[in-house]
């Protein structure tokens, strides 16, 4: 982050991970538990992000990452915490790239019903 804002670079997609900045979620879902470690330091890098620099910014926060075939569809900002295909977690964070409507924002994300363009237009 401070490498891309030195040299004058103002756009920055973070891959992060699902509830990295909603602590009170951690205990509610197990699959974190064992991540506990990973989601301190995605919590306070995307803090740090957040309420530090002066990048556009998206964070996205994905589920569980599964080596499976893409669907080409998501679910975002669902209060579960969900899985999603690794393809479509790539395909999204380009779709990210593109989309001026998503800077600033967190959303969350998992394999779902909604195309990915079509999902990233409404963050």
């Amino acid at each position: 982050m401070q490498a891309a804002q030195d040299k004058g670079i103002k756009r920055y997609i973070m891959l992060s991970s699902v509830f990295s900045l909603e602590t009170e979620k951690w205990d509610e879902n197990p699959g974190i538990a064992d991540l506990k470690e990973y989601y301190i330091s995605k919590h306070y890098a995307d803090h740090w992000l957040v309420n530090n620099s002066s990048l556009d910014y998206t964070i996205v926060q994905p589920g569980a990452l599964k080596e499976r075939a893409g669907t080409g569809r998501i679910t975002i900002n669902d209060t579960s915490s969900g899985e999603n295909a690794i393809e479509d977690v790539a395909t999204t964070l380009a779709a990210v790239l593109t989309a001026d409507n998503t800077i600033g924002k967190v959303f969350n994300l998992h394999n779902g019903d909604i195309d990915i363009n079509e999902a990233v237009a409404t963050v």
